[in-house]
């Protein structure tokens, strides 16, 4: 009953998947972020190569969901805690942000806010000071890397209501207006323990699902989705993460066969 293929992911939760990142030991050594931009993280890291890649076809999967209206505001979350999701919000506002486009970076995870810490940032002032009217988004934006194409958000201090704010109309007005002129990523709390991602993924294009190779449930994943749909919010697709490099079940398999990727019409092949 764990999730180990992206044929159990289509065939019994119904969802598509749209990426499988290997395995990257150095992650979880404080390390999490793919070389960008003259940025330090992951800078010199050989073995991040595989990573990187893996997160471009992320981001080009996302880009290719629809063509004529691609999403413009996703939120990424997961089941579970530690299936993550924080280290797949970063690296895809990273692999977008590569590309030319303009992307912001906020850390929705009012509970358990990394963001800040995962580019180095402080993190005592950010989102719910925007929420509460005590700064603007000018005084809590933070640039990462040479370009500027990439802005990040931090959490902020942390309140006594997160499901409350993320689902409040100051929240949605918010992501609108950063959409105008940018990409918006929003790392958000797993969707089982709390309301926070349900709440706030109703105010999104749409949601991505991490789920963690070997150890999510198909059923943790399903009552995920329930959840996620339950409260007005769009699965975009799953997110295989930490797949074993080696292995019956390993990225090699993933990265070359041809179906871990499938396409939101339902036709298999390789991603763009």
């Amino acid at each position: 009953r764990r999730v180990r293929s992206p044929e159990i992911v289509e065939r019994q939760a119904g969802l598509t998947v749209v990426g499988a990142i290997p395995e990257e030991r150095s992650f979880t050594a404080g390390n999490r972020t793919i070389p960008f931009d003259g940025a330090p993280g992951g800078k010199g890291n050989r073995d991040l190569h595989a990573v990187s890649e893996a997160m471009r076809e992320l981001r080009t999967n996302i880009q290719f969901m629809d063509v004529d209206n691609p999403p413009r505001t996703i939120v990424v979350t997961s089941a579970l805690p530690g299936e993550g999701k924080s280290t797949i919000s970063a690296n895809l506002a990273i692999a977008l942000a590569e590309s030319g486009e303009q992307v912001v970076l906020i850390d929705g995870d009012l509970r358990r806010p990394v963001i800040a810490d995962t580019f180095g940032l402080p993190g005592d002032v950010g989102l719910t000071d925007v929420l509460s009217g005590r700064a603007s988004i000018a005084d809590i934006a933070q640039p990462v890397g040479l370009s500027g194409h990439l802005v990040v958000i931090a959490a902020g201090r942390i309140p006594p209501n997160p499901s409350e704010l993320l689902g409040s109309r100051r929240m949605h007005d918010l992501v609108v207006h950063l959409a105008d002129s940018a990409m918006v990523i929003v790392d958000a709390p797993p969707l089982l323990p709390v309301t926070d991602a349900a709440a706030l993924g109703h105010n999104m294009d749409g949601a991505i699902l991490v789920t963690r190779a070997g150890k999510t449930t198909v059923d943790a994943l399903q009552e995920a989705r329930t959840n996620l749909e339950r409260a007005g919010g769009r699965p975009l697709g799953v997110v295989l993460n930490r797949v074993p490099r080696k292995g019956t079940n390993s990225y090699h398999g993933y990265r070359y066969s041809g179906d871990y990727y499938r396409s939101p019409e339902g036709v298999e092949g390789h991603s763009p």
